[in-house]
Parts: C-alpha cells; structure tokens; sequence
C-alpha cells in the first residue's frame, strides 16, 4: 500500500501528515489485529524476510548445523 499523504510542517519540519478517509480505514483495519505498532511493524519485517529468503533449511539441518 502505498500512503498519499500531504504533509503538513511547523517551523520548517514535518508536523503532520494528511491522508484520505478510505486510507485511514485501511490502515485502522491492517493494524486492529496487533496490540501495538512494534508488532505490526515486526509482522511487516518478517514477511520481507521471508519473500527475500531464497534458502530453507529443516530443523534437523539447523540443530545438526548448531550441534544440538
């Protein structure tokens, strides 16, 4: 999603950010299911992880690999 906001400045520094009605919608609805904004952002975080992960491994390899 990409946020078109207006931004607003005071004393030549961004103070706030505007931005439609139906993007704040969708915003209150994608964070509505996190307790707060570090786990939305960790979410986030780990799907980018994940889409750049090119290998996996197994448990087995991985306590093999830790000599569990």
């Amino acid at each position: 999603m990409t946020l078109n906001a207006q931004i607003i400045q005071s004393e030549g520094k961004p103070a706030f950010a505007v931005i439609t009605y139906d993007e704040y919608e969708t915003l209150q609805r994608s964070l509505s299911s996190f307790d707060s904004l570090e786990d939305f952002v960790d979410y986030i975080h780990a799907l980018n992880v994940k889409q750049e992960t090119t290998t996996w491994h197994t448990l087995d390899e991985v306590k093999k690999e830790l000599g569990l």
